[in-house]
């Protein structure tokens, strides 16, 4: 049967005539032009006071200033630039100083400088409002509505921000620190703004690709930096230093390795899985110097979520899979239990998931150090059922070892206030009903994205969702005992995974779309089923 376009005013699939969607793309590509224009005027004006800076301050100062006003350009342009960033930012560059510095801890990502220490808001949040002021002032301008969208995840993420709210009042109403309050609550804050940024900024699957590719080479670098600290400052001595990089990067790192083996079961992007073949040996080497040992459990724990997800939507290849899983399962029990005590580097991973269940050593003082922890915040929770709200610390009817410094303001983790174990700190801080609110929203966002994995066609994108679902049971185990909801680069790769998942459906359907038209908007006619009246 042959299906043909009458003429230009034809109504196309979307219920637009073709002149109504070329108008509307000119319109918005003159509304952006213009904004474009009145952003590089705005740069223009600001050059003379930026060389003003430059004279009376430092050259390093202006060289930033001008470096910033560039990407804000360039973002104004093309918003989805911006989310690379930001993301390029979650895996590259450290929150917290470290004692070996290695340049990218020590750029002002996610704190001021001295000279502009107390803005109520870090530069990275500043950029992320900014993102989203350009895109509202887009569609305001193109008469787009509505300006954001939430999506699924509007409704359980009120829900949690409603009881971080009730949360922060409490604690203002109550003796709490306001800088600590807003160190507390920026986490989520950041939960909130990144989960808008990805589901407003997402719309093709070659960006989704993107974002897999900036975490593979940004992992990348991450692991020469690794190397490079090992092999130059430490000398080759592990040992040396508990830790190497930040806490978050062996997250990043585990993460890559959950990329890999979902090829293996699901797609194979030739490109990207050859990069990480040839990176896999500056990874492993940086993962396990930096000595987290709750990251490999989470990696067990994210590669069989996406096992188990690829028997669901492969029952011809269960029975396969199956054999496969409980193999590796008995190899996998049986190295840990006979590597568990030798030396080594083939030895490191198995030690570390040993460790956690019977440690020894300064992984047993560790551990104790958290059990003292969660049965306080325990305790806490017992004395507050609605909750100690934000900015006191928590009750200790065991007291903690002295780790560092109490101020949360000096630098320092504030560890009497934040404690490892992130889930029972916003249990201890919001009480039964902040508790269920948590729950409510991973529970939603793992059953939503199972759906979308087990729903979606392309098997790049269902490969996709399995490793988002996968990595968010690898966040919430990690956040049981290391800082995971409170550090922000943890929380803001988590508000952009969750963005990008439920935002998969709707770009395989746009996918599907494109390939029912020919370039110049004509409808392809679609097959025919067999068996069909029309036939």
């Amino acid at each position: 049967m042959d299906i043909r376009l009458k003429s230009k005013s034809t109504v196309t699939s979307g219920g637009l005539g073709v002149e109504t969607v070329a108008s509307s793309q000119q319109e918005r590509a003159r509304s952006e032009r213009r904004l474009f224009i009145r952003v590089s005027i705005g740069v223009l004006i600001l050059a003379p006071v930026l060389i003003l800076i430059g004279v009376l301050s430092s050259f390093s100062l202006m060289l930033g200033l001008m470096l910033v006003i560039g990407v804000l350009v360039v973002v104004a342009r093309r918003p989805i630039l911006g989310f690379y960033m930001i993301a390029c930012c979650a895996v590259v560059f450290e929150q917290f100083s470290l004692s070996t510095p290695i340049l990218t801890d020590s750029l002002p990502i996610y704190a001021w400088p001295p000279a502009l220490a107390g803005l109520i808001e870090r530069p990275i949040g500043f950029f992320m409002l900014y993102i989203l002021a350009v895109i509202v002032i887009k569609r305001w301008l193109t008469r787009q509505q509505p300006l954001l969208r939430g999506g699924a995840m509007k409704g359980p993420l009120a829900f949690f921000l409603l009881c971080v709210g009730w949360a922060l009042v409490h604690g203002l109403t109550s003796g709490g620190i306001i800088k600590i309050i807003v160190i507390e609550i920026r986490p989520f804050w950041y939960l909130f703004m990144c989960y808008v940024l990805a589901y407003n900024l997402l719309t093709e699957k070659r960006q989704i690709r993107n974002f897999l590719w900036f975490l593979i080479l940004c992992s990348a670098l991450k692991s020469l930096q690794g190397v490079y600290v090992v092999l130059g400052p430490l000398h080759g001595d592990m040992k040396a230093q508990h830790d190497i990089l930040g806490h978050e990067v062996s997250f990043f790192f585990v993460m890559v390795l959950l990329v890999l083996i979902a090829f293996f079961l699901q797609y194979r992007d030739k490109a990207q899985m050859w990069v990480i073949f040839l990176t896999l040996p500056t990874l492993l080497y940086s993962l396990e110097a930096n000595q987290r040992r709750t990251d490999y459990v989470a990696l067990i724990i994210g590669v069989g979520i996406v096992w188990v997800l690829t028997i669901v939507i492969n029952p011809q290849r269960r029975k396969r899979l199956l054999i496969i899983l409980c193999t590796c399962g008995v190899l996998g029990a049986g190295y840990v239990f006979g590597f568990a005590h030798s030396g080594g580097v083939i030895g490191e991973p198995a030690r570390a998931i040993y460790s956690v269940f019977h440690p020894e050593g300064a992984d047993a003082s560790s551990n104790a150090y958290r059990d003292v922890e969660d049965f306080d915040l325990l305790y806490t929770v017992k004395e507050n059922p609605l909750g100690m709200g934000f900015g006191k610390k928590f009750l200790q009817p065991l007291p903690l070892a002295q780790l560092a410094t109490d101020d949360p303001t000096a630098g320092g983790n504030p560890y009497e206030y934040i404690p490892h174990n992130t889930i029972y700190w916003i249990w201890m801080r919001m009480g039964y009903i902040g508790y269920f609110a948590l729950w409510f929203l991973f529970g939603s966002l793992i059953i939503r994205g199972c759906i979308i994995v087990k729903q979606l066609k392309d098997r790049y994108l269902q490969m996709i969702g399995m490793i988002l679902v996968g990595a968010i049971f690898m966040e919430v185990a990690v956040a049981f005992s290391d800082y995971q909801l409170y550090f922000f680069r943890n929380v803001i790769f988590l508000g952009l995974m969750m963005g990008m998942l439920l935002k998969l459906p709707e770009i395989e359907a746009k996918e599907e779309q494109e390939k029912r038209e020919d370039p110049d908007h004509k409808l392809v006619p679609a097959r025919t089923p067999v068996g069909s009246q029309r036939a």
